[in-house]
């Protein structure tokens, strides 16, 4: 079995090895992809063809990697491999790649073909989208790991071809995460987290504007490592008003604190 390694600089590609890949083989050749910044955060998929007219694809896994489609070396000549990323509307290619197919012991030309272009880029499109949900919300619900590891699967599932039932809950579980996400804004919605507040004190007070606080808000004050011991000496009272929070301070602070609020909306 062969295991080409391929390095992405920016949109040029190159390969770093050549193996020995015959005509015929099945699910025992792949490919590993290093790429650099410039394609953080797309989806990537790996192109591979013989013919132009007959693309094969197929999406990599969490390593970079895949598994080289049968379809793209059925048989003696070049094979040639490309690279893209969606990223929403954006679209990244790379240039190509080729090896030579060697000749076989046993006939490839009979393999089936992946899904067709339009099928396989609805398919990535989709996948983006979910992606996009579970990356705005990956802090706020643990479901969203469930839910990436069944959507990785299905991902990986794509080489066996089985595109309707792939297609089918690729739809279920954007359903879910369109639900998920809902959820996700109204507990945002609830809280708030105010980074990096100065809190200076005049006469024992300090006012803190905000439009995230109304008088049923609750708030807690969380000083920090640098101002937790002038804090720590005195009684800090937060009261919500609508549009700001007044701190009492039960002894005199002279230096200006540094806190984090958090505002739980009531």
């Amino acid at each position: 079995m062969a295991n080409l390694d391929m390095v992405l600089e920016k949109q040029l590609l190159t390969l770093r090895n050549r193996e020995i890949i015959s005509s015929g083989d099945v699910n025992v050749d792949s490919c590993r992809f290093v790429f650099d910044g410039e394609w953080e955060g797309y989806t990537k998929t790996a192109v591979f063809y013989q013919d132009r007219k007959d693309v094969q694809y197929a999406v990599l896994d969490s390593g970079n990697r895949c598994v080289i489609p049968a379809a793209s070396m059925a048989k003696e000549g070049n094979m040639y491999i490309g690279v893209f990323g969606v990223s929403g509307s954006k679209v990244l290619t790379s240039t190509m790649e080729r090896i030579y197919i060697r000749q076989g012991a046993v006939s490839g030309d009979t393999v089936t073909t992946e899904p067709s272009d339009d099928i396989f880029l609805a398919i990535i499109a989709q996948y983006q989208r979910i992606l996009e949900l579970m990356q705005e919300y990956e802090d706020t619900a643990e479901r969203f790991d469930t839910t990436m590891r069944e959507q990785n699967a299905l991902l990986e599932k794509l080489n066996a071809f089985d595109v309707q039932e792939i297609q089918q809950r690729l739809d279920l579980i954007e359903d879910r995460m369109i639900s998920y996400s809902n959820t996700a804004k109204e507990i945002m919605g609830r809280e708030v987290i105010l980074r990096d507040v100065p809190v200076r004190f005049i006469d024992g007070i300090c006012r803190i504007d905000s439009e995230y606080v109304t008088e049923s808000s609750l708030c807690d004050v969380y000083f920090d490592e640098f101002s937790y011991e002038a804090a720590a000496k005195a009684l800090i009272l937060p009261v919500s008003h609508d549009g700001y929070i007044e701190i009492a301070c039960s002894v005199a602070v002279q230096e200006t604190l540094n806190a984090n609020i958090l505002v739980r909306r009531g």
